[in-house]
């Protein structure tokens, strides 16, 4: 620091108010570019997530809302033994049950080897139609685009 005031007090006046000025250009550009604009964006990128999040938050609270609202379902009366609605659901689903095994008097394990995800996710959600509820599942994906399931229905309401 001692240099920097030698130097400096060597200056004539007219280099000393020069380099004066252009130190003050310097502080002023450090201050916009490294300091107002970065903090600046900032606070404008937090608005906008603080918005979005409260958007966000707000279509899940109306949907929260309308579940809550609509109207109680009862369960559809099982039309047979477990494991028979269950299969004959999967095979008219147009899935080969590779075993089909019951698990005491009210559930069912049923395996498929090959399924397209889209229709096993769809035959899946159309078991609570049948009086069936879906206890574990299990999705394992295969090179070839499809997936092995593994799912354990119930009877719903049990």
């Amino acid at each position: 620091m001692g240099r920097v005031s030698a130097w400096y007090i060597g200056l004539t006046e007219r280099e000393r108010m020069l380099v004066s000025v252009a130190g003050g250009l310097m502080a002023l550009i450090v201050l916009i570019y490294a300091i107002i604009l970065p903090v600046g964006q900032a606070v404008d990128d937090a608005a906008v997530r603080h918005r979005l999040a409260t958007e966000r938050a707000g279509r899940i609270a109306a949907q929260i809302d309308a579940l809550k609202a609509a109207p109680r379902v009862k369960p559809a009366a099982l039309a047979g033994p477990v494991e028979q609605v269950a299969g004959a659901s999967a095979q008219a689903a147009g899935f080969v049950v590779q075993s089909s095994q019951r698990r005491g008097s009210d559930a069912v394990v049923i395996v498929i080897p090959t399924a397209r995800p889209s229709a096993a996710l769809a035959w899946i959600d159309g078991l609570s139609a049948q009086g069936l509820a879906v206890e574990q599942l299990t999705m394992t994906p295969a090179p070839d685009g499809t997936v092995s399931v593994n799912v354990t229905v119930r009877r719903s309401g049990s």
